[in-house]
């Protein structure tokens, strides 16, 4: 989750009216950070790299963006129409 300027306002605006308190909570626990990692981020990241492999699903954000420049150029393709 995010929270930029203009989002952490209404962010906190529905905390005060959903869960009154949790705003000063949140706010002693985290600041204005814009990121915020999960407390079991580890367990998770296991879970996830686990799933990924057995699927085979690319997870390395190297070879992710690597594969995307071997895409043709939007400029050297052109679209067809149905009709």
């Amino acid at each position: 989750m995010t929270l930029r300027e203009g989002n952490r306002e209404y962010f906190y605006n529905k905390l005060d009216k959903h869960f009154p308190g949790l705003k000063e909570k949140y706010i002693k626990t985290y600041g204005t950070r814009n990121e915020l990692a999960s407390p079991n981020q580890n367990e998770l990241m296991k879970i996830f790299y686990k799933r990924a492999n057995e699927n085979n699903i690319m997870n390395n954000p190297d070879e992710i963006f690597e594969y995307l420049h071997e895409f043709p150029s939007k400029d050297k393709t052109k679209q067809t129409t149905l009709f």
